[in-house]
């Protein structure tokens, strides 16, 4: 089976690819040699390379910067989803779609199923959900993954931010006041392969189990790393960002765990792996 990745040399592809290609023929393009908003580039790349199934990593992730550069976001997140949703059902192509947490308002107070209705309240949500929509209205035996936090190999996320600012300032401020599911992106790949594998196709929540605030994941790195450092609790207010986060958006993960057989481990057992392989900044 070949699996062609659009955005493959960002942090998930980055994770991912590595393990795919131990399992399918891999093909990796990232925004230098794919524009997915490009439809004419877009055709000649699944024309001419064939896959079976393609992965859609390329997005704007920039939550507060989709604040202000609403139509780059809307133009890559939604625009572009439903073009690369076009082509990959001309071609008959199985399109992988990679959404986020962010499609939710956070105000369940329980663990967010597949079937609840998203409600996001930044910019960078709502592109989000209506890549999602075009995804399935376009190409509707589509498979689209949620996940969170993520972090791992390769570009930067919270994890290596804390660690750079704690290094400098030996202290650090981090809101305690949102709650997720920290995921270590490569970790998303057994699951997903067997989905593709099975042929799956709706919507789908991964990531590692568990779940914490962000104040508290810093905490957890620092002592991991065995680093002294000041952790200070704050509010979403207190840091006055442009985006608003939800406040609880963790996922319930029963139904790709009854699907692939695979109970995703818990955050802490992937965060100290990663701590441990590749000693973050």
């Amino acid at each position: 089976m070949k699996v062609l990745f659009a955005g493959g040399k960002g942090l998930l592809g980055t994770n991912i690819i590595p393990l795919f290609k131990k399992r399918f023929d891999v093909a990796g393009f990232d925004i230098d040699e794919w524009d997915i908003t490009d439809r004419k580039a877009g055709e000649a790349i699944i024309a001419g390379e064939r896959p079976d199934a393609l992965i859609n990593c390329a997005a704007v992730t920039d939550v507060d910067g989709c604040e202000d550069k609403r139509e780059l976001a809307e133009k890559i997140n939604s625009h572009g989803a439903a073009i690369i949703a076009d082509i990959c059902s001309k071609y008959r192509v199985k399109l992988v779609h990679i959404s986020t947490d962010y499609v939710f308002d956070g105000t369940k107070g329980l663990p967010y199923t597949e079937e609840d209705t998203p409600n996001p309240i930044s910019f960078y949500g709502k592109t989000k959900l209506w890549g999602e929509e075009q995804v399935l209205a376009k190409a509707p035996s589509s498979l689209i993954i949620r996940s969170q936090w993520l972090y791992g190999e390769g570009g930067r996320h919270f994890i290596s931010k804390v660690i750079e600012i704690a290094r400098e300032r030996g202290s650090i401020e981090v809101v305690n006041d949102q709650k997720g599911s920290p995921t270590y992106a490569k970790d998303i790949a057994e699951p997903l392969s067997i989905l593709i594998e099975k042929g799956e196709s709706g919507i789908y929540h991964i990531c590692n189990d568990g779940s914490c605030t962000w104040y508290e994941l810093a905490q957890e790195v620092f002592m991991t790393l065995g680093m002294d450092i000041q952790v200070t609790a704050v509010s979403s207010q207190a840091l006055n960002r442009k985006a608003a986060r939800p406040a609880c958006s963790v996922f319930d993960t029963k139904k790709v765990r009854n699907t692939t057989g695979i109970a995703m481990r818990s955050w802490q057992e992937a965060l100290r792996e990663y701590l441990e392989s590749s000693r973050p900044v």
